[in-house]
């Protein structure tokens, strides 16, 4: 009985530890009396927590803040370079390796080739190899990664808490990839356009570099991102969609990603269009109508645009401005699209009735938006209850860096979890 209200106390520290920390990194500056009235914790509890973590590194003080009627109270602020975060963004050709503070401020960055013929495991030791090199650029006197090794002890067990800011541990690692992800063993299950199927990034990752190691789709590494930094926040039911190379969706439901009993909630890109109609008498997809990467194709078979070659933002960007000048193949094209994509977004409005649309990708990006006014419209003619029903359907404002962002939450929130807590 003693070891059990042992274990309750030391769950409930942890549980109110996690609530002033979250609080914290809510706001750019605090006090104890503001953490007070917004975790409704004792004020012997949070003097006690936030002396704890100020000796962890965690907290640091940020000057004085403006008298109330008595002393000015002392301001905290998170420590952000107590701990490193490390993400990786795995497109269909490149991938984009950085390294964090735990405000979410890139470090360092690097870009590398992913060759996709050659599979994943030559790409996962050029990952490790890139990422032991920009960490030895920014600290070569006091960040190690252990050796790689597969009888490496468990991740949780290599990097507590720092006593001290300067020793800037590695908190883990982060990946958004091109595909479906089993998040929980951080397997890629399949991704069509690297040919790639079940890769085991999160194992074969944690024996290489010593570290936790934590996997999401792509689409869902931005919804993450979005809520946290960008235009979803406040929001608790809303649907990203992105419109690129692909077509991807994912929806939040009270605030937690839906993923559906296989990991394979939101592909959208794979409904169904049109049965038995192509050559080889297979079902057409939306994303073989719609996507990015068929409305270039298009442009390119049909002459419109010159060169096979071509990047596929500079194609559209040609397909826009020849419309914008009155190009008739070049409007139908770019409004067929529009029509295809407005009604699949309509029905998805009908079908979960979210707080908020988001939509990302390069078909909607840019100065002027790209092809967002003509969706709206269209998905506008096809709402139920269209005459008193105004969605909200806005841009994403993250940007390419979304998925980085993203999967950066994941490895920061785990750091800032209960079971992470040592206080």
């Amino acid at each position: 009985m003693t070891n059990l209200k042992r274990t309750d106390r030391s769950r409930m520290r942890a549980m109110n530890t996690k609530l002033v920390l979250d609080a914290v990194r809510a706001v750019e500056t605090t006090s104890q009396a503001d953490l007070i009235k917004a975790t409704k914790l004792s004020t012997g509890t949070i003097v006690s927590i936030v002396r704890d973590l100020r000796v962890l590194g965690l907290l640091v003080q940020a000057g004085k803040g403006a008298s109330r009627g008595g002393r000015r109270p002392t301001l905290l602020k998170l420590n952000t370079s107590a701990a490193v975060v490390l993400s990786c963004q795995v497109g269909s050709d490149t991938a984009t390796v950085c390294v964090l503070d735990l405000g979410a401020r890139v470090l360092s960055r690097r870009e590398l080739v992913v060759e996709r013929e050659h599979g994943p495991a030559p790409f996962m030791e050029m990952l490790v190899d890139c990422l032991r090199q920009q960490l030895h650029e920014l600290f070569p006197n006091t960040l190690h990664l252990p050796p790689s090794s597969s009888s490496s002890p468990p991740p949780s067990t290599l990097h507590p808490p720092p006593p001290c800011p300067s020793a800037s541990p590695v908190a883990g690692l982060g990946l958004s990839l091109h595909g479906p992800v089993d998040a929980e063993r951080g397997v890629m299950l399949f991704s069509e356009h690297l040919g790639w199927r079940d890769v085991p990034f999160k194992d074969e990752l944690e024996k290489a570099l010593g570290v936790p190691v934590f996997a999401e789709a792509e689409t869902r590494a931005i919804a993450l991102a979005e809520q946290c930094w960008g235009a979803a926040g406040g929001a608790r039911d809303f649907v990203l969609i992105e419109l690129d190379t692909g077509i991807g969706m994912v929806q939040v439901l009270d605030g937690k990603l839906c993923r559906g009993s296989h990991n394979l909630a939101g592909e959208l890109g794979f409904t169904a269009w049109e049965s038995g109609v192509d050559a080889d008498r297979r079902t057409v997809v939306l994303e073989q109508k719609a996507s990015l990467r068929a409305i270039c194709r298009e442009a390119v078979q049909t002459s419109l645009v010159e060169g096979h070659d071509l990047a596929e933002e500079t194609i559209l960007q040609s397909l826009l401005d020849l419309s914008s000048s009155g190009d008739p193949q070049a409007q139908q094209i770019l409004d067929t699209a529009a029509r295809v994509l407005g009604m699949v977004i309509a029905n998805v409005i009908n079908l979960l009735d979210p707080e908020r649309i988001l939509l990302t990708g390069r078909l909607v990006s840019g100065p002027e938006g790209g092809l967002l006014d003509p969706i709206r419209q269209h998905v506008q003619a096809h709402l139920v209850g269209a005459r008193d029903r105004v969605p909200r359907i806005e841009q994403a404002v993250l940007g390419a860096d979304a998925a980085l962002l993203g999967a950066a939450r994941l490895v920061s929130d785990h750091f800032f979890s209960v079971d992470r807590s040592k206080c």
